[in-house]
Parts: structure tokens; C-alpha cells; sequence
């Protein structure tokens, strides 16, 4: 008896420990994918020829820019019209972010960026794959990018701000239901 029960202990703590393996491999390998997903790009913030981008982006409202970062062509497609924008303190794997579209006459399908700082008050690292965007697409991108977006941001995050708190008003509401609808099963039960 005292055996099997030895055994039986035994067993559940390699379990454990297997599932503690297997989500700190699963963290590695996501760690991994971060790292890998930004080798070969460059910041070039502080490049002098985007000084004037600089200074424009610094009035952004935000912790990170991105436009044409999918890695498969037909997110690019999809989203070649849209800057996504992520405000500062956002959290998560997929944290919420504001969209800007960009005019149909948009035509700098070539470039391929990210743009990220720590706090409002610091300047942008912006992070571009060098051996795939030429600097003349960068900058006449950036250039012609850079107004938009300080013009859009603010209205693109409020949207955005106004869809999570209604999401978030439409799932409190469905707890709410969903628990009102189970008093009311439970209490139609007669007492004993």
C-alpha cells in the first residue's frame, strides 16, 4: 500500500515537473521568436536625415509604431494601408493598438519598420531591415508617413481605447446574465 502510494507521488511529481519544463521551453522558444523576429533590423533613429521625422513622431502619443512588419505577404496586402500604433504602458502578447489609415494613394509599399521608445519624453528607436528597405524608401516613407500619423493617432487611439472599454462593458454584462441565469435556474428549485 505504502508502496503504490510512493509511486503514485512519484508519478505526479514528474508530471509536474514535465509541465514546468515544457512552459519554460515554450518561454524560451517565444523569447527566441522576439529575438529572431528583430535580428538583421538596424535602428537608424538617430540618423541625422530623420531628424525631421524625429520630431515630428515625438508628438505621438505612443510607445510604438508599426507598418508593414507582417512576415507573410499576405498580412502586407492586407494591411498596406494601415499604420498600427500602440500606446505607452500597453501589456500582453498581443497588446491593443490604434490603426491609421493611409490614403489610397499611398505609394510606399516597399517600406518595412518599427518604431519604439520607452516613454513619450524619449526620442524613437526606429528599427528597419537594411538589406530589405533601401535608405531613399525609408526616408521618403517616413517623410510622407510621419505627418499622418501625428495627425490620426490621437483619433485612431481614442477608437481604440472606445472598442476595449465597449468590449469590455459587453463581457461584464454577459457575467452579469450569465450569473443572473444561473441564480434564477438554481432558486427554481423548491426548498426542502
Amino acid at each position: 500500500m505504502q508502496t503504490q502510494a510512493a509511486s503514485k507521488s512519484g508519478g505526479s511529481r514528474i508530471v509536474v515537473m514535465l509541465l514546468v519544463m515544457v512552459v519554460a521551453m515554450g518561454g524560451g522558444i517565444f523569447v527566441a521568436l522576439k529575438l529572431l523576429g528583430s535580428a538583421g533590423k538596424s535602428d537608424v533613429g538617430d540618423l541625422e536625415a530623420l531628424a525631421s521625422v524625429q520630431a515630428q513622431l515625438r508628438a505621438v502619443d505612443a510607445c510604438r509604431i508599426q507598418y508593414n512588419h507582417w512576415p507573410r505577404s499576405h498580412h502586407r496586402q492586407m494591411h498596406r494601408l494601415s499604420v498600427f500604433i500602440t500606446p505607452c504602458g500597453a501589456s500582453g502578447i498581443a497588446p491593443s493598438s490604434g490603426k491609421v489609415k493611409l490614403p489610397e494613394s499611398w505609394a510606399h509599399d516597399a517600406l518595412a519598420f518599427e518604431a519604439e521608445r520607452s516613454s513619450v519624453t524619449d526620442d524613437w528607436s526606429i528599427l528597419v531591415n537594411s538589406e530589405a528597405v533601401p535608405f531613399p524608401v525609408l526616408l521618403a516613407g517616413l517623410s510622407e508617413l510621419a505627418p499622418i500619423v501625428v495627425r490620426d493617432a490621437p483619433g485612431a487611439l481614442a477608437k481604440m481605447r472606445a472598442d476595449e472599454a465597449e468590449g469590455n462593458a459587453k463581457y461584464e454584462e454577459g457575467l452579469r446574465r450569465r450569473e443572473q441565469q444561473r441564480q434564477q435556474n438554481q432558486d427554481s428549485y423548491p426548498s426542502r
